[in-house]
């Protein structure tokens, strides 16, 4: 082997890494291809696929600095233009790609990202409608996340107070498009939901390019959305523009006018339709009256002298009733009365003094009491002797007690 220069497996792979890595014509390049294998370390963040055509397959890594940027989840089998450097894995010997931007063939990595996330939300539930909360009919308070200053706001006041000038709009101001759109726009719904509450909250903005919306397709927002208690009119962009936030909310409007007006009534076709059915029960009740007029007219001749007669007839037999009930109570009192009367009549003549002399022949009497006893006389009392004919009045001389002696 003397006078051939020997090379260790590294030397080698070390220069085929250095010659691959300075040939400019390997930096920055497209490379179009179908992924397989595609993998994501859940801890590193970094993406490891390849890349295959019909001829061959070439190994591919994306760091998380880079993996973190694009906004959609590469999935085997999709079709994808990768921008990329060519170099050499040392270890393996092997060639190997080294992404830092993915996009896929035919479709915008943003509308793509877009489809995910709708189907990933919808597999979840939460465009479901059996969750959609109900708009108030008669809202006192509306709450309002928009640009402050854009023909968005503009647009919802001139109709809110043309249409339901009752209602207080309350805005929250935020930042409708760019990066730190969704975090305004998040901040301002949590504040809507939890501190001001109103009874709806209108979110969007006037129309503009996809990414101008882009904003509203983030993944949090809709998850905020959706958890917000307050319902959510989704208004964003023009009529014919879609975003994850018109799935999510509760009611999506095509423009911000179009949301104002689904968030109130109209107070002008409210006052024309009261006035209607004022006007309605006004006739209704009319015609009422006069129908049931026009059918007592009718019945009142051949009713009344029946329905009198009924009354009269009804009432004669209570007035009979309590008559005769009347004239018994009052007999059996008055019978009562009678005797008891007689009775003291009976007992009056009893007690007839008359009667009392001719039976005894005379009555004595004491100082105005009459005596009936011996013991209730004494030597030289006064008496006055009562006879049918006569008084005779005596002094006792002698007085002698005992039973009669004749």
């Amino acid at each position: 082997m003397a006078g051939f220069n020997i090379l260790t497996v590294t030397q080698i792979t070390a220069y085929l890494k250095s010659y691959i890595d300075e040939n400019k014509k390997l930096s920055g390049i497209y490379i179009k291809g179908e992924i397989t294998d595609f993998k994501a370390n859940f801890y590193s963040g970094h993406y490891y696929f390849s890349l295959k055509d019909s001829g061959a397959e070439i190994n591919c890594v994306m760091f998380r600095s880079y993996a973190e940027r694009i906004r959609f989840v590469p999935e085997n089998g999709m079709s994808v233009i990768v921008r990329c450097d060519l170099s050499v894995y040392q270890k393996a010997c092997s060639c190997q790609l080294y992404v830092y931007d993915i996009q896929p063939e035919g479709l915008g990595a943003k509308h793509l990202a877009f489809e995910q996330l709708k189907a990933k939300l919808e597999a979840e539930g939460l465009f479901d409608e059996k969750y959609k909360k109900n708009i108030p009919q008669f809202p006192e308070k509306i709450g309002v996340i928009t640009s402050g200053s854009g023909a968005a706001i503009q647009d919802i006041t001139n109709v809110l107070t043309r249409r339901w000038p009752v209602a207080k709009i309350v805005l929250t101001p935020v930042s409708v498009q760019g990066e730190d759109s969704p975090k305004q726009l998040i901040s301002a719904l949590v504040k809507q939901d939890k501190v001001i509450k109103p009874d709806v909250i209108i979110i969007g903005r006037g129309g503009g390019s996809s990414e101008d919306l882009s904003a509203f397709n983030d993944e949090t927002l809709a998850r905020e959305i959706f958890a917000c208690k307050t319902p959510v009119i989704s208004a964003v962009g023009h009529e014919t523009d879609f975003s994850i936030c018109d799935f999510v909310s509760d009611l999506r409007a095509p423009t911000p006018s179009a949301a104002a007006e689904l968030s109130s009534p109209d107070i002008n076709a409210l006052r024309q339709s009261f006035d209607d059915n004022i006007e309605w029960m006004r006739d209704y009740i009319e015609r009422k009256c006069d129908k049931y007029a026009d059918l007592l007219s009718k019945f009142t001749n051949v009713k009344s002298k029946n329905f009198t007669d009924n009354f009269l007839s009804k009432h004669q037999n209570k007035l009979d009733f309590i008559s005769e009930k009347r004239e018994f109570l009052y007999k059996n009192l008055l019978l009562n009365k009678e005797a008891r009367f007689s009775l003291a009549l009976a007992k009056l003549d009893c007690n007839n003094p008359a009667k009392i002399l001719a039976k005894s022949g005379c009555r004595i009497e004491k100082d105005n009491k009459q005596i009936t006893s011996v013991s209730e006389v004494f030597t030289g009392d006064t008496l006055k002797i009562h006879f049918l004919d006569g008084v005779l009045k005596a002094t006792v001389t002698e007085k002698e007690e005992g039973g009669p002696s004749f």
